[in-house]
């Protein structure tokens, strides 16, 4: 709570998330006051990399910069498992359109790839 945070800020809301943590297996969500806010995920990477602060990121937008020694992992002890929710909606049909399918699949397998190299939970 003392340190700079870059949070990100839902555009159609004006609202930034909560910050997600876990300690003993009890889910703890906290306001933090941020420091600097934006819209775009790409922006707050390079800021946080910048030194602009701290920020709490899925894996798999932090992966390659931590890989790098550009970012370094905090409070890995308070992560949480909770990753982002993946959903592909279309209309219920009897039969599957070709290109939809494909497209399921290939984020299926995109999610278990990014899995197995640990860049999501």
């Amino acid at each position: 709570m003392q340190h700079r945070c870059v949070n990100f800020i839902y555009p159609q809301t004006g609202r930034e998330p909560k910050w997600k943590f876990e300690q003993d297996g009890k889910a703890i969500d906290l306001c933090v006051e941020s420091y600097l806010r934006f819209d775009n995920s790409e922006v707050i990477l390079e800021a946080v990399i910048q030194g602009a602060g701290v920020v709490q990121f899925p894996k798999f937008i932090a992966a390659k910069a931590i890989a790098r020694g550009d970012l370094q992992p905090i409070l890995q002890s308070y992560a949480t498992q909770v990753g982002l929710p993946i959903s592909v909606l279309y209309p219920q049909k009897r039969y599957l359109c070709a290109k939809v399918r494909v497209f399921v699949e290939f984020m299926t397998e995109l999610m278990a790839a990014l899995k197995r190299v640990d860049i999501v939970d």
